[in-house]
């Protein structure tokens, strides 16, 4: 018998042995199939395999989801794959899923290249001695006190009952002062001896998973400072940047010897749950007994030196990486904790209001649906109210009674009845839908979020995710998504009112993408209206066009050709072809003459004659990724694209683009970091923490709530931070930054 046993889900699987073929040379194995059956998808029932068959094998591999569940009774084939679980089962994902997420085949790769190793190595898997205590006597912290006083650096964890400070309370910090051992001390001791881990955490690197969170906790909850730190997430966010692949749970089972510790703590918590009648949404770590919570802080501490000695070599080795971590993403998340701690000042009272009205325009428009006589021969149909939130029932009103004809298929091939859908139906019942989803979506994802996350003090705290996206652009999280607020929608952006006594500034930086572009190619024709200060787009147009005024004058004499000018550019930047500049431009400029594919090619000619170093920057660009399916940016951002090989010309295609467009959005995103790390230093330098308090960073803007003699000041020193020179400015030509003013964040005013 082999030692090795791949398990798929049924006989569907025709080319199982070729699948595996591919990815493991040189080893004996079995394949097995839970189901005699063809389905591709099967079910608990389906499966026909008695799991005693696979008892004596020394690795068994499940392959996709449904043999993970069935063979091995886990779910999360991503989480686990190539993870050796339980010192038997070696899940993988099923190689099939790199049609159409190429990237993964080097974690599938991984994980076959697991099994040599395994079979190699008696030991492999195998787990250190472990040193954990919970320390929750004064005589136990006298007995490790010296241990953590010598210790440099030391990790620290901290376990909480509410993801936010201000709706929670730490029971606990464990501290590491080296691998395998772990020391957890209970929120009443650290509280007994504040003063003492106040000192100790400014005299000594602190090394954490994710420190916004733990440095914003134990800064609110005790004062507590951190000169120098380190992060085991931004350090991974550096080296592979996918994201969601930089929780400490996963990677500790990838690069740990501590394998799957939350299983136990999840069998723990639903256990509890349901004795207590209590819903697992409602379960907070204080209701552990410090049995189960103990050991598993101290493996969290544990898992975090393991990764910092891991990560943080192959960081420094690496000079892009290196920059990237401390030049942007230590300070920034530094920046990005104060933001979160200070939080926007909210109306509450107009929330209220708001709320009311919107509820109120909801039910309005549901009542004129209800009137439409499509709407009415579906329930003498169906003898049942209609659902207009139901997509079954606005198919079957759309398609079957209106007879429309379908116009685009979902991904399960179904009729699509999405919002662009309904745009192009051009009905008034389509119209009317819309226009319900849009307050029904003003209602619930924004006016009642911020109703209950709204905090004591009248603010609301949101996340800022710094290691959000492969882009380098931050994501929101929380409360409220800063970066999906509709830009058309003052209602929302108005219940963000400052105090008496206050001014809501927004600072934007002008054309950022297209200066940054102009910079990062050294093209003298794009950089040239930069520096003559003129409005970008009205310059192009002059250009493209041979318009007979000035620049200045364009926007009111010719405002389509501006218009064409703006989308040609854009197009051009994200390597977008005639046929769809055309398309992009009849499509947004709505003014004058529809232009033709042949129009837009010349115009792209004719554009690049001007701008020859953008094409030589594009061109070069290009061949780097297709050459090695990964490029730099300026601050050292990776981005590696493996569907750039693609054989698929289009998903090669779009991965190029992409990769393009990354090294503009990644500089837009990360200057203006810069400018908010330096601005928040600035602000504590001057003690003004407490009357100049940035709230939120929104793509390329910034906005703070401002104390109104300090306005001047702070816009003075704002534009300063933001202009700063960091290697990527025409020469005495900053990028423009905008400022405007006013009582809430949806009434500014030009300053």
């Amino acid at each position: 018998m082999t030692d090795v046993c791949f398990v798929f889900p049924s006989t569907a699987e025709k080319n199982a042995k070729g699948v595996v073929n591919k990815y493991l040379k040189g080893v004996d194995y079995d394949i097995k199939f839970l189901s005699s059956s063809d389905k591709d998808k099967i079910l608990k029932k389906d499966v026909d395999l008695d799991l005693k068959e696979l008892e004596d094998y020394r690795i068994i591999c499940p392959i996709g989801a449904d043999s993970l569940k069935y063979a091995a009774g886990m779910t999360g084939i991503q989480k686990y794959n190539g993870m050796y679980v339980e010192k038997k089962y070696l899940p993988i994902m099923h190689p099939n899923i790199c049609i159409i997420k190429p990237q993964l085949e080097d974690d599938i790769k991984r994980a076959f290249s697991q099994i040599p190793k395994i079979l190699s190595d008696p030991d492999f898997g195998k787990t250190a001695e472990k040193d954990y205590c919970f320390i929750e006597t004064e005589e136990q912290f006298i007995k490790y006190k010296a241990q953590i006083e010598e210790a440099n650096p030391i990790v620290a964890d901290i376990e909480t009952t509410s993801v936010s400070p201000f709706t929670g309370v730490i029971l606990g910090i464990a501290i590491s002062t080296k691998e395998h051992q772990g020391l957890y001390v209970s929120a009443d001791l650290v509280q007994k001896h504040k003063q003492w881990f106040h000192d100790i955490f400014k005299s000594k690197k602190c090394i954490f998973h994710n420190a916004k969170f733990d440095m914003g906790y134990m800064e609110y909850e005790y004062g507590f400072e951190f000169p120098d730190y380190e992060d085991t997430m931004l350090l991974h966010y550096c080296l592979e940047e996918a994201v969601g692949t930089h929780g400490l749970k996963p990677l500790a089972m990838r690069f740990t010897d501590l394998g799957d510790y939350d299983k136990e703590l999840d069998e723990y918590k639903k256990s509890w749950a349901r004795q207590n009648k209590v819903k697992l949404a409602d379960f907070n770590y204080g209701m552990l007994p410090s049995d189960i919570l103990g050991p598993y802080a101290c493996k969290d501490g544990d898992a975090t030196f393991q990764l910092y000695n891991k990560f943080k070599p192959l960081v420094d080795k690496s000079p892009e990486f290196s920059r990237l971590y401390k030049t942007i993403l230590l300070p920034g998340t530094y920046a990005l904790k104060t933001l979160e701690l200070n939080g926007g000042p909210v109306d509450v009272t107009f929330v209220e209001w708001l709320a009311t009205q919107y509820q109120i325009d909801v039910e309005e428009a549901i009542e004129e649906i209800s009137r439409h006589e499509a709407v009415k021969r579906f329930e003498r149909i169906h003898q049942k109210s209609f659902n207009p939130n139901s997509t079954m029932q606005l198919r079957e009103l759309f398609f079957n009674i209106l007879n429309i004809k379908s116009t685009k298929k979902t991904d399960t091939g179904a009729a699509s009845v999405d919002k662009e859908v309904l745009k192009e139906m051009g009905h008034p019942l389509s119209e009317a839908v819309l226009e319900l989803r849009e307050k029904s979506k003003m209602a619930g994802t924004y006016i009642n979020n911020i109703k209950k996350g709204v905090n004591f003090d009248g603010r609301l705290r949101s996340g800022f995710n710094i290691h959000g996206t492969t882009s380098g652009r931050l994501s929101s999280s929380g409360n409220l998504n800063y970066q999906n607020i509709p830009r058309d929608n003052k209602d929302i952006k108005k219940l963000f009112k400052a105090r008496p006594g206050y001014k809501i500034i927004q600072c934007d930086l002008g054309t950022a993408e297209v200066y940054y572009a102009a910079v990062l190619a050294n093209d003298k024709f794009l950089m040239q209206a930069f520096i003559d200060k003129l409005d970008f787009h009205s310059y192009v147009a002059k250009q493209m066009f041979n318009l007979d005024c000035e620049v200045s004058e364009v926007k009111d004499k010719h405002p389509a050709q501006r218009q064409y000018a703006k989308a040609i550019t854009f197009g051009i930047m994200y390597q977008a072809g005639p046929a769809k500049i055309a398309e992009t431009v009849n499509k947004d400029a709505k003014l004058g003459e529809e232009i033709t594919v042949g129009q837009a090619k010349q115009f792209i000619t004719k554009y690049f004659g001007e701008a020859k170093n953008l094409k030589r920057f594009i061109d070069g660009s290009n061949d780097q990724i297709e050459n090695h399916a990964f490029i730099y940016a300026f601050f050292g951002r990776k981005r590696r694209l493996p569907e750039a090989k693609s054989a698929n010309k289009g998903v090669s295609k779009h991965a190029v683009r992409s990769g393009v467009n990354f090294l503009v959005q990644s500089v837009a995103s990360d200057i203006n970091i810069l400018g908010v790390i330096d601005l928040i230093t600035w602000i504590e330098d001057n003690n003004y923490q407490d009357v100049i308090l940035p709230f939120t960073v929104v793509h390329d803007s910034i906005v703070s709530e401002v104390r109104e003699d300090l306005v001047d000041e702070y816009v003075k020193n704002a534009k300063e931070c933001i202009q700063r020179d960091r290697g990527l400015s025409i020469p005495n030509c900053p990028i423009k930054v905008d400022f405007e003013i006013g009582p809430s964040w949806g009434e500014l005013e030009d300053y």
